[in-house]
């Protein structure tokens, strides 16, 4: 597992928190996530209580002073850092590689489950700042510090693999254990039957059957299933499904979800990515942006 994979899912448990924070605090409005519209706000008269317990209410104004007690600092030196980082990457003139930025996103998108296109996209536009607020994190703190071209070179020829990413397909199977079941399968599948139904009804994989079927991410890369699942989802289209094959398990019919496409990449168009990781190991283990808070000139109310 590279580096840049973990960070991901970094990213993604951060996205996590940040929204569950967001919950508590957002009291003027939220987003209607069906038409993307603004909804009304969570409380509309702030001299009204926001709770009552029998006749006992609770204000506004204590739920307000303990979110800020709870959460204030944490979230508002997270809004300073993101608007420091951004104006800052601006004000250096930082450029990340557009391929890096997609390979990103296409490894955040290889732990999602099973989901409607429109939503896989509004996931990718809602990492995309967290991805570029990284890597613009990653070249403020380790601008200054210098690492030999030698080294860079050396580095990418022993990782040169890590950095692309192969051809990946989310999959489903079903596995039977004869071919005569398999083609019954098939058939159903045919006449238009559910592939996820048929798994839970017909498949004998106890690891996937309760879950219709569903296997996850693969690439040629991968090495958790044979290679004659990846060979066959080549062949398939996005949300289509093969024809019965055999293999050591018995016989299989596997469904396409979704196919993501390679990112290739030269030793020039990662280079800078080698040198930001290289440098990083100089930064320590703080990865943040505080230490960019006194050149931003920040002043904030905690005062430290």
């Amino acid at each position: 597992m590279t580096r840049k994979f973990l960070w991901g899912i970094i990213v993604v448990l951060l996205i996590t928190n940040l929204t569950t924070l967001l919950i508590w605090v957002n009291v003027k409005g939220q987003v209607d996530d069906a038409e993307n519209h603004a909804a009304k706000p969570l409380v509309e008269n702030r001299n009204e209580p926001v709770a009552l317990i029998g006749e006992e209410p609770i204000e506004y104004e204590e739920w307000e002073q303990e979110l800020q007690n709870q959460y204030g600092k944490s979230v508002l030196s997270g809004m300073i850092d993101r608007q420091v980082v951004f104006a800052m990457a601006d004000q250096y003139d930082i450029q990340i590689e557009e391929k890096l930025i997609q390979r990103e996103l296409s490894l955040m998108e290889t732990m999602l489950g099973v989901m409607e296109e429109a939503k896989i996209e509004a996931k990718r536009k809602e990492w995309l700042d967290e991805v570029r607020y990284r890597f613009f994190l990653e070249e403020l703190l380790t601008k200054d510090i210098g690492i030999e071209a030698e080294k860079i070179k050396s580095y990418y020829q022993e990782h040169e693999d890590q950095y692309d990413f192969h051809e990946t397909y989310q999959l489903s199977q079903i596995l039977v254990k004869t071919q005569q079941e398999a083609n019954k399968v098939k058939k159903e599948l045919d006449e238009g039957a559910s592939f996820e139904m048929l798994a839970r009804e017909y498949s004998i994989d106890s690891y996937t059957n309760d879950n219709g079927g569903y296997l996850g991410y693969f690439s040629k890369k991968s090495q958790y299933l044979p290679g004659i699942y990846y060979r066959t989802a080549q062949d398939l289209s996005s949300q289509s499904y093969s024809s019965p094959f055999d293999t050591d398990q018995g016989y299989v019919l596997i469904y396409v979800h979704r196919k993501l496409p390679s990112i290739m990449f030269s030793f020039e168009e990662v280079q800078k990515q080698i040198k930001r990781e290289l440098a990083l190991e100089y930064v320590g283990d703080s990865f943040s942006a505080k230490p960019l808070w006194e050149e931003a000139q920040v002043d904030w109310v905690f005062g430290d």
